[in-house]
């Protein structure tokens, strides 16, 4: 009686299977992959918890802030929080932004023209108001290359007399600047 039940289920399984409702299988996410991704790739989905606490439904809006109001005003103004209203409705919210105060006029003249570009990025209505910080912008320090010394004119005639045989006019001068670069480069790390 046991493998008559079991016939039963299994031809009922399979006429589950065969109706078009049920022709697509759901994807099991497994936690491992088998070949490597690349990190824009996954950078979204490790970043996603961070970047809801601080109202952003979307890091598109971070990631691509310069793209979506230009690069000048980029420069002037960073978005901080992306709130909405409490009905939970994802749009007509309030854009938070924090602007250095040098530039805060300029871009408060320029809220029409930054909302249209920030709905058009989300396409839809996603922001209505926005409202500006005044205070530092947060910019990574740039760190500068140590200048390299100068070569005595020695060691310059050196550097010539030792590549003088090779024939090839554009291959000697390469040598000769590389040569010259790794030789200052040894002075400074003396």
């Amino acid at each position: 009686m046991a493998k008559t039940t079991k016939s039963r289920k299994t031809k009922g399984a399979q006429n589950k299977k065969s109706t078009p409702k049920d022709t697509k299988i759901p994807e099991i996410p497994s936690r491992r992959r088998k070949s490597m991704q690349p990190i824009a790739a996954t950078l979204p989905m490790l970043t996603k918890r961070i970047t809801g606490k601080r109202g952003f439904a979307e890091a598109g809006l971070i990631e691509d802030w310069g793209i979506i109001v230009g690069k000048e005003l980029a420069n002037q103004c960073l978005p901080v929080k992306l709130r909405y209203p409490s009905q939970g409705i994802r749009n007509d919210g309030t854009l938070l932004i924090k602007a250095d105060p040098a530039f805060a006029l300029a871009i408060q003249q320029q809220t029409p023209q930054i909302i249209e570009r920030v709905n058009s990025h989300f396409g839809y209505r996603a922001i209505s108001r926005i409202s500006l910080q005044q205070g530092p912008l947060y910019k990574p320090d740039k760190k500068q290359a140590p200048e390299i010394p100068k070569l005595s004119l020695q060691e310059q005639q050196d550097i010539k007399k030792e590549f003088s045989n090779v024939g090839n006019e554009a291959l000697r001068t390469s040598l000769e600047r590389l040569a010259a670069t790794t030789r200052a480069k040894g002075k400074i790390n003396k």
